[in-house]
């Protein structure tokens, strides 16, 4: 027979690659459409609070930031991979345990 785990799930996603492709653009959109509200329900007071950056801040921003989320993608893009970092460690004899991690 078939079982609940044999067939696609409710929300269209058969594997989980294509769940996270799928949350991950349905994040996107509803963040541009909140953008685009704020945008439009804004009026020209926002921009008159607001103070211009010099260009030497931008420029020093710019290129922390962008190094900052370089760090912080390889980081996260290391995750999976360390799981198996960690079942292949063996401490006094013993292998290690998810209670080390």
């Amino acid at each position: 027979g078939k079982t609940v785990s044999d067939s696609p799930s409710q929300f269209g996603a058969a594997d989980p690659q294509s769940l996270f492709n799928s949350s991950l653009v349905s994040l996107a959109l509803v963040t541009i459409v909140f953008k685009l509200l704020q945008r439009s329900t804004s009026d020209g007071r926002d921009a008159a609070k607001a103070e211009e950056k010099p260009a030497s801040i931008k420029s020093l921003q710019a290129r922390f930031l962008s190094v900052f989320w370089l760090l912080r993608c390889s980081d996260w893009l290391q995750g999976p991979y360390f799981y198996e970092v960690y079942t292949s460690k063996i401490f006094n004899g013993v292998p290690a345990s998810m209670a080390l991690v």
